[in-house]
């Protein structure tokens, strides 16, 4: 098996690169899979999807210049590890907006419990793609990299 394509379309800023693997932002605002304080990164199976995924988060700020197209590369005995959470395993009000406790209590106990370097887990936009969390404190995720691709321009249409 080959090595494994996840997407980012991440923001390159003074304090993070956009090929920062710590976590950081996640760790600074929390997420539907993270408490505030608690470190992951999130990608996406697709650059689609990665970028529908960021979209829903910028709101009428589509004009950013400094985001960046991501190729994060996971090694394949990495990715045969993976863990994994489907739709069928969550409570209806998952996909809740704004998101409540119950999603960020699983990724909070799956990052603390560490034995697993990734976690896919389904996309709210399209529930039958996922995303993947990375821990980054787990020891194996510093063998998985991050590599700039190209400038990422929303089209204004959006």
């Amino acid at each position: 098996m080959a090595d494994v394509a996840l997407w980012r379309i991440a923001k390159h800023t003074l304090e993070h690169a956009a090929t920062d693997l710590s976590g950081g932002g996640a760790k600074l605002t929390g997420g539907r899979w993270n408490s505030k304080g608690v470190p992951v990164v999130y990608a996406s199976v697709t650059i689609a999807l990665a970028a529908l995924e960021t979209l829903a988060h910028l709101g009428d700020n589509i004009a950013i210049r400094n985001a960046f197209l991501v190729r994060v590369e996971v090694p394949a005995s990495l990715w045969k590890r993976r863990a994994a959470i489907t739709v069928a395993e969550l409570d209806p009000t998952w996909l809740a907006e704004p998101y409540g406790a119950a999603t960020v209590a699983l990724g909070d106990a799956w990052l603390k419990a560490a034995q697993a370097p990734l976690l896919t887990v389904p996309s709210v936009i399209v529930p039958e793609e996922c995303n993947v969390l990375i821990n980054p404190a787990h020891p194996a995720a510093r063998r998985i990299t991050a590599t700039v691709v190209r400038q990422f321009v929303y089209d204004p249409r959006l």
